[in-house]
């Protein structure tokens, strides 16, 4: 976290900016940083990989698709694992009749941690099955081999070898792990059925991730917001905005954009815009439509997110990379309450969203009261 902040500081201009007027006229600026945190990955899930005998990789995943392309972005792993090119991977998923295997939920910015872990744990039993059918058909020991170009083939002759679609046609031939006829005991009930619908159609790469971990991987991200508010009418309008991750590896740079520019904007949401007003004597909602309780669009957020990532490995990732979903959010939130905080000499209304009758009764030197009514505060 102490990387993503000193690079926050300096992409924002913190110092820069700091040394900026506060006051003009009855705009006052203000200044906020804030700090997102939350659990970032799993363990002890399944990974299920399949060689089929055209040299294909199938990637069987269980990692759905909430138009944030983890599900592509985690299958890389095995890719990468195994040097299959892109063009030559098929991934599937979204059916139980496509043969998946165990998986988490996908939520709580978790997936990207646990399933390339899944996947290429898979794919390091595949390599491993590749290396035996290489030395139990041309001879030597299975540490004679290494993998490369679609091939397994001997390290110290590279001319000797098999390429992918010959090793999966001979796991067939095989029969028994290689081809998914045998499983490991480990591995979850809902995989074994993977796995047994599978059987005899390639080689099978599939293992649980017993990958060795200490406690829950954090996903973290620092936000540095500046605002200008108008002291007549309470409005704020935000000026910059820059967001810093600490998820380790960047796994897919397009994806991690996206989660940036979109968590900023709930987070404004989270901390300006939706507040819910309740009756307690009946619990019935006082908001009489959306609009007054509105989540915000990019219009509403008018303004280009800088963003980037520390991108220090994850030690306890194959691939180095970590969840950032959630920390989006809360950071963005936490640096827009500490610039209006900033921009009002310190005052902090303890509660969110801050609003524009709230700024205004508190300028006024009036209490801010709801009276008969409360606020479901995040």
């Amino acid at each position: 976290m102490r990387e993503a902040l000193d690079q926050g500081m300096r992409t924002f201009g913190w110092a820069e900016k700091n040394a900026l007027a506060k006051q003009n006229g009855s705009k006052v600026r203000g200044l906020g940083v804030g700090i997102g945190y939350h659990g970032a990955g799993g363990r002890g899930y399944d990974g299920l990989v399949r060689i089929g005998p055209d040299g294909k990789l199938y990637i069987h995943s269980g990692v759905g698709n909430l138009g944030t392309y983890s599900y592509a972005g985690t299958c890389r792993a095995a890719a990468e694992a195994l040097q299959v090119p892109w063009e030559r991977c098929e991934i599937l998923r979204g059916r139980t009749d496509n043969h998946l295997p165990h998986s988490s939920g996908q939520g709580g910015s978790n997936t990207i941690f646990t399933h390339t872990r899944t996947n290429w744990v898979a794919a390091q039993d595949a390599i491993t099955k590749l290396k035996e059918i290489a030395a139990q058909d041309l001879g030597g020991a299975p540490e004679d081999y290494t993998i490369g170009d679609e091939r397994v083939f001997a390290s110290a002759e590279p001319g000797r070898g098999l390429t992918y679609a010959q090793a999966a046609a001979r796991a067939i031939e095989l029969g028994g792990k290689f081809s998914g006829e045998e499983y490991p005991d480990d591995i979850n009930p809902i995989t074994q059925r993977a796995v047994q619908g599978l059987a005899g159609s390639g080689l099978i790469g599939v293992a649980k991730d017993n990958i060795p971990g200490e406690g829950q991987p954090p996903g973290i991200l620092v936000g540095f917001c500046e605002i200008e508010l108008d002291k007549d009418t309470g409005k704020i309008e935000i000026l910059d905005y820059t967001a810093i991750a600490d998820c380790g590896t960047v796994v897919h740079p397009k994806n991690f954009e996206n989660a940036m520019r979109g968590g900023a904007v709930w987070g404004v949401g989270l901390a300006a815009f939706e507040r819910h007003v309740y009756d307690p004597q009946n619990g019935l909602p006082a908001n009489t439509g959306l609009y007054q309780s509105k989540p915000p669009t990019y219009l509403d957020v008018n303004v280009e997110t800088k963003m980037g990532a520390v991108n220090i490995p994850d030690p306890q990732n194959p691939t180095g990379g970590r969840g950032i979903g959630e920390p989006t959010q809360g950071a963005a939130a936490a640096a827009l309450a500490s610039a209006i905080s900033d921009a009002l000499d310190g005052h902090v209304f303890n509660t969110a969203p801050t609003t524009t009758d709230m700024i205004i009764n508190h300028l006024a030197g009036n209490d801010y009261s709801t009276k008969y009514l409360k606020t479901n505060t995040f």
